[in-house]
């Protein structure tokens, strides 16, 4: 996948993987029953799965649009 040109489309993906993280590592913490492995592992899955989830969608969104204004001109 081709980067987008904006910053701020390339930093969405870590803030959001980030968040996932934290939110799947608090999850898991606050139940009482997990362990360190456990919560590590869960967070990690979401700051992966939310990043290649969001990185995925900006790559339609920004194909969709520039293929969009691209057919206007020709």
């Amino acid at each position: 996948m081709n980067e987008p040109e904006s910053p701020v489309l390339r930093l969405i993906p870590y803030l959001a993987a980030i968040s996932a993280a934290i939110f799947a590592g608090l999850a898991m913490a606050g139940t009482g029953e997990s362990n360190l492995l456990v919560t590590l592992v869960a967070a990690g899955a979401g700051y992966f799965g939310a990043y290649f989830i969001v990185k995925l969608i900006i790559h339609v969104l920004v194909t969709r649009i520039d293929s969009g204004s691209n057919d206007d001109h020709g």
